[in-house]
């Protein structure tokens, strides 16, 4: 099920990114808000780790809340959740787009998930030390989904997928699931570089499915 929950966030942020700087369609004083906040987080960002102690002299923080390195976490109770990430490995880090990147993961599912699974989605682009949240513009960025499983049905699973039985869209039945370490090629190349956080909390008839945040560098 974690499966889900990494290519569910990945999908996010490059969905939410896919936009070339400066380059939005006209927007109604209603919307005014998130497209010029969007405008901000579409610039290219130098990652904090690779800042001087200057740096955060200057804007706040330290070095002690850089994003150093790629991390995930478990953000709900792990004790009545039906999905359990063993393994999670991705490489390079920081990593770089276009370009690819070293995906390997181990899950537990301990009940199927079908539609309609609900999903609440937070996504935040560092700035300046403080975590900005994308918004959410035309159903993409931190935004709810009433059922998830519309999103992910136009996926084309990834072969290596497909060769080691793994599901990439709904539903996914109860079982073990184990992808080796596997290289898969990303072919985006207008995502702003920076440090990126992504948050997915999932829910089927209101039971806790999973909830993880993933924190990222793209160079």
């Amino acid at each position: 099920m974690k499966i889900f929950t990494t290519i569910a966030l990945f999908c996010a942020i490059s969905g939410a990114c896919s936009y070339h700087v400066t380059k939005f369609k006209s927007y109604d004083e209603n919307t005014k808000d998130e497209y010029d906040i969007m405008e901000i987080l579409m610039r290219h960002r130098t990652p904090e780790r690779y800042l001087p102690q200057s740096y955060f002299q200057k804007y706040g923080g330290g070095r002690s809340s850089q994003l150093t390195s790629f991390s995930y976490k478990n953000c709900g109770d792990p004790t009545t959740e039906t999905a359990r990430l063993l393994d999670l490995q991705i490489t390079p880090d920081p990593i770089v787009l276009p370009g690819n990147v070293q995906l390997a993961f181990k899950v537990q599912n301990l009940k199927t998930a079908q539609s309609p699974i609900q999903a609440d989605v937070i996504l935040r682009k560092k700035i300046l030390s403080i975590w900005v949240e994308i918004p959410c513009i035309e159903n993409i960025g931190s935004c709810s989904y009433s059922d998830f499983c519309e999103v992910l049905a136009p996926a084309q699973c990834p072969e290596p997928f497909t060769e080691n039985n793994i599901p990439c869209k709904c539903p996914f039945p109860e079982g073990n699931y184990t992808l080796p370490s596997t290289q898969l090629e990303i072919n985006l190349s207008n995502i702003p570089s920076g440090d990126y956080s992504g948050q997915i909390d999932l829910k089927m008839d209101s039971a806790p499915i999973a909830c993880y945040e993933v924190e990222i560098t793209l160079a």
